[in-house]
């Protein structure tokens, strides 16, 4: 009798372990499709991977006119601090870059851009009008600045490979975005692109 009843408490452990294994199984089964794969990438919008932050010094200069006796000429120099972000523009991912083959996914980036210029900070280091600095400065001259500064951190950063990194880094992150639902993905970041500044 004693046997019977281990026998059959081993019978109904096993059934409840292999009902729990199969819904377990049927909770992780995952269906990959080329939409399902693009909407989930499209989320992450535009993926800001690489940031440059840099100092940098703008000078100007504007002459002077005679009937002023050269007095009105103006010149500066401002230290600028900002910074140029890079990465990909995810919503330019069409449908041709995703493909699902035999379970895997794989992903064709977008190229690498300048995704966006901050002016952080702006100093004036000297600025005067004219020999004796008596007029006053066309304070006008800092939107100037401020527009030369932003095109000298862009080139600046491009200099420094901003683009390249942005683009090694994109494709690891997408890559991870993944690896972490357990999917086999390879990603391939585009070459190329144009380091300028963001539209």
């Amino acid at each position: 009798m004693i046997v019977f009843l281990l026998a059959c408490a081993g019978a109904g452990f096993w059934y409840a372990g292999h009902t729990v294994s199969s819904k377990e199984t049927a909770q992780t089964h995952q269906v990959l499709s080329q939409s399902s794969v693009l909407a989930k990438i499209r989320e992450l919008n535009r993926l800001e991977s690489t940031a440059f932050y840099i100092d940098t010094i703008i000078r100007t200069e504007k002459q002077g006119n005679w009937y002023a006796l050269w007095q009105d000429s103006e010149k500066g120099m401002f230290v600028a601090k900002g910074n140029a972000v890079a990465g990909i523009d995810l919503d330019k991912l069409d449908e041709g870059a995703v493909s699902v083959v035999d379970g895997r996914v794989i992903v064709q980036l977008p190229q690498a851009e300048i995704l966006s210029v901050q002016l952080d900070h702006l100093e004036v280091y000297d600025w005067r009008t004219g020999a004796f600095n008596l007029l006053k400065a066309d304070t006008g001259v800092l939107e100037t600045v401020q527009v030369q500064a932003k095109a000298q951190l862009v080139r600046q950063a491009c200099a420094n490979g901003i683009l390249e990194q942005a683009r090694e880094r994109a494709a690891a992150q997408v890559a991870r975005l993944f690896e972490l639902a357990n999917v086999p993905v390879s990603v391939y970041p585009a070459a190329g692109g144009h380091c300028r500044y963001p539209a």
